[in-house]
């Protein structure tokens, strides 16, 4: 059973008079709409099973909402890309299948075609906006926490925060080295491009945390 974008009610328009920011994320999301769920429903396919029977129209049409935020970062030719993907390999018992991806393998898919901006990511700005900030922060080790959580999207356990401390100090003696070589003006291309990424997460993981900070702060005023 085909669903059309009038079904579902996942029409994407821009309105005028937004912020950059936020025609940007409309803009994104009315591309999702087009490229991704137009031609999933132009392919025929169904909405995926839920519990053993087909998903709710109203619960399919809250997934495809969800997807065209969390997916707006995508790039035209990775949307399309995703679509073919799921057409292709469809869902479902038995043969033809016709079914659309779960959720989760959709979001999946789609950080394996391109990689989400950190900021979209909300395992990273959710724990290091947390109580988890600032002592990592004290600790010097936001860098290589915050690395962590982009590169595996989960918490770090035990073993996880020994490597973290350990990298951080690497980290450390190599920003000394390279700190040298730029005041002998030796530097290397890879060295300055080195600390200036470094520098650059750092400076992602201090907006992340001051944010943080002052969100506790108003609650708890």
């Amino acid at each position: 059973m085909q669903t059309d974008a009038s079904e579902t009610g996942n029409g994407a328009t821009v309105k005028p008079g937004l912020s950059a920011a936020a025609t940007e994320k409309a803009e994104g999301r009315a591309r999702v709409q087009a490229l991704l769920w137009d031609r999933i429903d132009e392919a025929g396919m169904q909405r995926p099973r839920h519990g053993g029977s087909l998903m709710t129209l109203d619960v399919y049409t809250a997934m495809r909402r969800r997807l065209c935020d969390r997916l707006a970062y995508l790039d035209p030719e990775n949307l399309l890309t995703l679509a073919e993907l799921m057409i292709c390999n469809a869902a479902g018992a038995g043969r033809p299948r016709f079914g659309v991806w779960p959720e989760a393998a959709i979001l999946s898919e789609a950080k394996a075609l391109q990689t989400p901006p950190v900021m979209d990511m909300p395992i990273v700005t959710s724990w290091l906006a947390s109580i988890e900030g600032p002592p990592a922060v004290a600790g010097g080790f936001e860098v290589e926490l915050f690395r962590h959580l982009r590169r595996t999207g989960r918490p770090p356990l035990a073993y996880d925060m020994h490597k973290i401390r350990e990298d951080a100090t690497e980290a450390n003696r190599q920003i000394e080295l390279v700190g040298g070589r730029i005041a002998r003006d030796v530097a290397t291309t890879e060295d300055r491009a080195w600390l200036e990424a470094y520098q650059r997460d750092r400076r992602t993981v201090l907006q992340i945390v001051k944010a943080g900070k002052a969100k506790r702060a108003g609650q708890g005023a």
